[in-house]
């Protein structure tokens, strides 16, 4: 097979796998709403690789490692299954003393992606690529509402949130040391729920417009990144992901009218005390304030939420060349507080600030290897302490919950 033939090919299985997961696609919040990795090996590192370029995540986590990778295509399927999603409300106007879980326990995710070093730029090496990515998200479907039945009807007890994103981008070498890289940043998000919503009408919460019914929206954005490469021991990213715009749920527009993505600024270490092993290192703050819905308050429609700082360390040992072990732990402090418990009870995801990961990955040939990662998010847990609005005031004592497994398995082939 030639190379425009070979290349053609990858292409159409890009095209391919990103249709599946246009279908199939959804997300489990882990630090915030937004998935802790996005390749088998970046989750297998806590999400610690900001620094540390191997495969085509690199798209989301800095692009400016995309220069480094050479040609190769990756294939990520993974399988979300979130466990002890409850909700045990208390409170004036809350189904006080119901205790009850969300009834869905398995979501399925992915990521793919195409890097590409264009020929005859070998003084300033330039690489392209392409990827598509579940970047963040949340659902539950818990039986009965929330809220006091003589509020409501048959409804508040939903909410499926996913967010894919379709990422080109580009990077440039100035020299063996020092990179650059930009990714714009595509996306579809989409919505459904039976939420109540935030004003009395006649004596009771209504039911949102949107009804349960399926909303989508496009979006947009950047990711800006750099690269720097101290020695063979050391290197240093940098990652600037804009704030993510999206479009109007119209739907939802009396509840969810449009719900942005937030800024994140990214500083990654990569440490290789000998040949073999490798330690990452990264630090990431989540402006959730930046975010109008995330910032403002219940009464006002919105989540309540504060900003986010995320510790993520990694490690991979390489044993004869062909296999790798690998291991991270991630801790980022729930952006969902305490005040606003009740009335985040329907994004109890949003509680998880434990993570533990680990992975093997194994080259049969030169070119193909494949990955296995689990990951394990450990219960996060929030009860509403009455100090915020009304919501919370007539909602103390409601208590939510979370937890999950994520097995990712992945392909990497270079050529």
């Amino acid at each position: 097979m030639n190379m425009f033939k070979m290349q053609k090919s990858f292409i159409a299985i890009i095209i391919l796998f990103a249709a599946c997961l246009i279908l199939n696609e959804n997300a489990y919040a882990v630090n915030g709403t937004r998935e802790l990795g996005f390749s088998a090996r970046d989750s297998a590192m806590a999400g610690a690789t900001t620094a540390s370029p191997e495969d085509t995540s690199c798209l989301v986590k800095n692009p400016a490692s995309l220069v480094w990778i050479g040609n190769r295509i990756d294939l990520n399927y993974q399988n979300i299954l979130p466990h002890d999603v409850t909700m045990h409300t208390e409170g004036a106007i809350s189904n006080a003393g119901l205790r009850q879980k969300s009834n869905i326990d398995y979501l399925p995710g992915g990521n793919a992606g195409i890097s590409y070093r264009i020929p005859g730029t070998d003084k300033y090496p330039i690489s392209v690529g392409f990827g598509v990515f579940t970047m963040a998200g949340l659902a539950d479907n818990f039986p009965s509402s929330r809220i006091l039945s003589a509020l409501t009807g048959d409804y508040d007890k939903m909410m499926d949130l996913r967010s894919m994103r379709f990422a080109p981008g580009i990077a440039v070498a100035f020299n063996d040391k020092l990179s650059f890289g930009a990714t714009g940043n595509l996306a579809i998000q989409a919505l459904r729920s039976n939420l109540a919503t935030s004003t009395l009408v006649g004596g009771r919460y209504p039911e949102t417009a949107g009804g349960g019914k399926w909303d989508f929206t496009p979006g947009g954005g950047f990711t800006l990144g750099l690269l720097y490469k101290f020695h063979e021991m050391l290197n240093v990213g940098f990652t600037y992901e804009s704030h993510q715009w999206m479009g109007y749920h119209d739907r939802y527009k009396d509840a969810l009218h449009y719900i942005d993505e937030p800024p994140v600024i990214s500083l990654g270490l990569a440490f290789k005390p000998i040949k073999d092993l490798e330690i990452t290192y990264d630090t990431r703050y989540i402006n959730w304030t930046d975010v109008k819905i995330a910032k403002a308050g219940p009464a006002n429609g919105g989540f309540g939420w504060g900003d986010q700082w995320v510790f993520a360390v990694g490690g991979e040992y390489t044993y004869k060349e062909k296999l790798k072990f690998r291991m991270g732990y991630n801790y980022g402090k729930a952006p969902l507080q305490s005040h606003v418990a009740f009335a985040n009870a329907l994004l109890p995801a949003a509680t998880m600030e434990h993570h533990f990961t680990t992975g093997i990955s194994y080259a049969f040939t030169k070119r193909l290897s494949a990955d296995l990662t689990w990951e394990h998010h450990f219960m996060g847990v929030k009860a509403d302490n009455g100090c915020g609005d009304g919501y919370s005031v007539n909602g103390a004592g409601t208590k939510i919950t979370a937890a999950a497994e994520i097995i990712s398995i992945g392909l990497g082939y270079k050529f």
